[in-house]
């Protein structure tokens, strides 16, 4: 999977270093920038809202997502984006589920373009 740091422009190292600075928040940093509200908003508005209250919830498999598809390298994977729901949700004082990858890529896959 090709992602959004591969860019060969001169910008690309500043755009890296931004967005390693933002990736380097604990959880889930997308939290930060799109409320759950509005997210369920858009994804039920297009009748793609699943999960509402679930571990791998709309808004949860989309913050983990996007934060995977701006890293590279093992901290692309699955495992990694697992972790993050885990490190928002401890931080949230909510239940975590395993590091188990199963349920996050199932989930993951409902994500419609």
């Amino acid at each position: 999977m090709r992602n959004v740091t591969d860019s060969g422009s001169s910008a690309s190292g500043q755009f890296q270093q931004v967005v390693a600075a933002f990736l380097s928040q604990p959880g889930l940093p997308f939290a930060g920038l799109l409320s759950a509200e509005r997210v369920q908003r858009v994804f039920a508005k297009h009748q793609n809202l699943f999960a509402m209250n679930g571990i791998y919830s709309t808004v949860n498999v989309l913050w983990a997502f996007l934060g995977q598809v701006l890293r590279d390298g093992k901290e692309a994977a699955c495992q990694a984006a697992v972790a993050a729901i885990i490190a928002h949700r401890l931080a949230s004082g909510l239940a975590t589920p395993t590091s188990d990858t199963g349920d996050y890529c199932k989930a993951r896959a409902k994500l419609r373009p």
